[in-house]
């Protein structure tokens, strides 16, 4: 069984369930009287960086099929109304939760407002529409199928700002590619096939830019020669993701940073094969069945 959320005057309630979602053997759809309502709210009831990201598109998509509609996304205060210590199961230690949507929605053009209060139902990503036959369908996807809006558009957004635009022209690295690999890398897959990835766009890229939560020699690229290392430049993550949309290529495993590039730059991903030390002692090292049954899968990406 699996805990299914309901959040309603932003209260949030749970129960057991057999799966979250509908099957699109026997589909349901989004209330008639809330979408004529139009006034929708974007939410995850998931809190990382990457489950956040696979939403980002649809501020858009909804703008796209009702023109006349607001658009909301949880400010800060609304996430920790909500969700209280379950936010803290997520970040690691490394961020709050709780700014997370508002970072990945900053200047996007389609949110009408970060709110702290939303007294309505909210129909976030446990209304979706599955295929029991096929696991690779992008919870976008699913989701937009749930409030009948058609589209395979759902590839991971990013809008800079004039900010963000003005850092990134002060930058001079030609051109380049983008290596990211986090925690989990050379732990959850062999990467191989992603050096071979490498070895062929050598001679296209002048640089290699690496971020790498491990010293890089302790990675399967300790052999790039003088890359331009990231992390230890102190950039901010909007501030990577810029310099991430404009590389090349982007290679890395399979993390939400890295997905949110396919829109943008061609983009290469290791798929986890394996559960990793993050995902608890009793399913490291396991391995992963279906990796993509959640819908965290980017049809963007090229997954090697």
């Amino acid at each position: 069984m699996k805990v299914f959320f309901r959040i309603h005057n932003d209260t949030l309630y749970s129960l057991q369930a057999e799966e979250l979602g509908f099957s699109k053997k026997s589909p349901m759809y989004i209330p008639d009287e809330y979408v004529e309502d139009k006034e929708f709210m974007v939410m995850r009831t998931c809190h990382g960086i990457g489950d956040w990201i696979l939403l980002s598109a649809m501020p858009r998509l909804l703008k796209e099929k009702y023109p006349d509609c607001k658009v909301y996304v949880p400010s800060q205060k609304l996430m920790k109304k909500i969700y209280g210590n379950m936010l803290q199961n997520w970040g690691y230690g490394t961020f709050d939760a709780s700014m997370v949507p508002e970072m990945i929605f900053k200047n996007n053009p389609h949110v009408d407002d970060f709110v702290d209060s939303y007294q309505k139902e909210i129909f976030h990503d446990h209304y979706k529409i599955f295929d029991p036959d096929e696991d690779r369908v992008p919870l976008l996807k699913q989701m937009m199928d749930f409030w009948c809006v058609n589209t395979d558009d759902v590839d991971p957004e990013f809008y800079p700002t004039d900010g963000e635009r003005y850092w990134f022209e002060k930058q001079d690295f030609d051109r380049y590619g983008y290596i990211c690999m986090t925690s989990t890398f050379d732990k959850t897959a062999q990467a191989d096939s992603l050096i071979s990835i490498w070895e062929k766009y050598q001679d296209k890229v002048d640089r290699w830019l690496v971020y790498s939560e491990n010293p890089i020699e302790q990675t399967s690229f300790n052999f790039i020669k003088d890359p331009v290392l990231i992390k230890d430049m102190g950039l901010t993550i909007r501030q990577q993701q810029m310099l991430k949309t404009k590389a090349l290529v982007n290679l890395g495993n399979e993390s939400g940073m890295n997905l949110w590039t396919a829109r943008y730059s061609d983009t290469y991903i290791l798929g986890n094969t394996h559960f990793g030390p993050i995902h608890g002692k009793e399913l490291d090292g396991k391995r992963r069945e279906r990796p993509y049954k959640s819908g965290n899968y980017v049809a963007g990406c090229t997954y090697v």
